[in-house]
């Protein structure tokens, strides 16, 4: 395929109804990196966010008129449906290039791919993607190569992300209105039962040195002007010593940035740490805290104990820095005693921000299986997200808006 050189990139479109929330809509950072990777060896790139706006380039002149070598669609669980209708189509129109998916979905859901998908690439793509345009790959099915180096991966393609309608803001950081998204780590090391992202990612750390990620801050603040990030991704503090050496570059530099990230409480119980976070810039943890529980926490096997919360929570308060508790509820065999115990918790450690999830399964996942295997839930919808025993009972005000229609949806 190496004479390949006009490449188009879409990422699914939304569905009507999800069991998660679909409204925020932020740059595809994954996709981000493919787009510079491409344009880095000489490959003609075209990006197509279907995700953010829906729209018929698959039934435009667009593909002959470009020349349109090879189609690459990002496909997520959620957004399963919006790439069979893209391939659906893409079957329609009198196009004879090569088609590839990526995506989380090609880790849970390579099977559900039809024949006239030519490759589909099971987690990271940027190394494999090259290998598979340069006819390097035979096999239909390809476990994606792990950058290791997360420092090696080019900038990404702000050029593009920032000519498009992506939210800005944040409900956080409510006096900022130029919000990017940042993505500087890969894998995680822990067990929490309720995630699927080991299946995408693996178990292994890797992130970006403070160095890369300061670099890329000054270019976006002096080309476009930023004046705050979010940190998305599972554990923005994981690697201790990075988060020190971003801070203390951040303070030496004079950089005047807001800042918020996802983080858990295995550190956050040290106070001069919070302080050294807050005078950089840090204004909010987003901290997946699940339950008040022991017996939760443990069965989601979290790592974290409800001392830690309280004591991080605690110290948050006290370096000034604003809090999210993202909990989840409704999963098979949780009590009255541990939601009352939940509830007592949170009056406790009384976070700045709360929400509430009630659990959907997400193929890939410990809790996932287990429900599975012990037919604990009420549905199987058609992405094969499972819909636990007494989800409908909770939620019957939004079941019209959380399935495609029920015949799609197995007992």
């Amino acid at each position: 395929m190496e004479e390949n050189k006009n490449i188009l990139l879409l990422t699914s479109p939304a569905p009507l109804k999800s069991g998660f929330s679909v409204r925020e809509k932020r740059p595809p950072l994954g996709v981000g990196y493919l787009i510079s990777v491409l344009r880095n060896n000489n490959y003609n790139v075209y990006f197509n966010d279907q995700y953010l706006q829906k729209n018929d380039i698959l039934n435009s002149p667009f593909l002959l008129k470009h020349n349109i070598d090879v189609i690459g669609i990002y496909s997520n669980t959620v957004c399963f449906q919006g790439t069979l209708d893209l391939l659906a189509q893409l079957k329609s129109q009198d196009w004879k290039g090569k088609i590839i998916i990526g995506g989380p979905h090609t880790s849970v859901g390579s099977d559900m791919f039809s024949q006239e998908v030519d490759y589909i690439v099971i987690g990271e793509g940027e190394i494999t993607l090259l290998d598979i345009l340069q006819g390097k790959v035979d096999e239909r099915i390809v476990q994606g190569k792990k950058v290791e180096n997360l420092d090696t991966l080019p900038r990404l393609p702000w050029e593009d992300f920032m000519s498009l309608p992506y939210h800005k803001n944040s409900k956080w950081l409510k006096s900022k209105k130029n919000i990017v998204t940042l993505n500087t780590s890969r894998g995680c090391p822990f067990n929490c039962t309720f995630c699927s992202v080991k299946s995408i990612w693996g178990r292994e750390y890797r992130c970006m040195s403070a160095n890369r990620i300061i670099d890329e801050i000054e270019f976006l603040i002096k080309k476009y002007s930023i004046d705050g990030i979010y940190f998305r991704e599972d554990h923005f503090t994981f690697n201790k010593q990075r988060t020190i050496d971003f801070c203390e570059l951040l303070l030496k530099k004079n950089i005047n940035i807001d800042w918020l990230c996802e983080t858990r409480v295995d550190d956050l119980d040290d106070l001069e740490y919070q302080k050294l976070l807050a005078k950089a810039g840090c204004k909010v943890f987003y901290i997946g805290v699940e339950s008040g529980s022991p017996r939760m926490l443990k069965f989601y096997k979290k790592g974290e104990t409800v001392e830690q919360f309280i004591k991080a929570f605690d110290n948050a308060k006290k370096a000034g820095i604003t809090t999210y508790a993202s909990l989840i509820t409704g999963i098979p065999g949780e009590t009255k005693e541990d939601k009352q115990l939940t509830k007592v918790f949170l009056k406790r450690i009384q976070p700045d921000f709360i929400t509430n999830n009630y659990y959907v399964g997400m193929p890939g996942s410990e809790i996932y299986n287990y429900l599975y295997d012990n037919k604990l839930y009420e549905y199987m919808d058609c992405n094969r997200i499972l819909y636990p025993k007494g989800f409908w009972e909770n939620n019957k005000q939004h079941k019209d808006k959380l399935v495609y229609n029920l015949k799609d949806i197995e007992g």
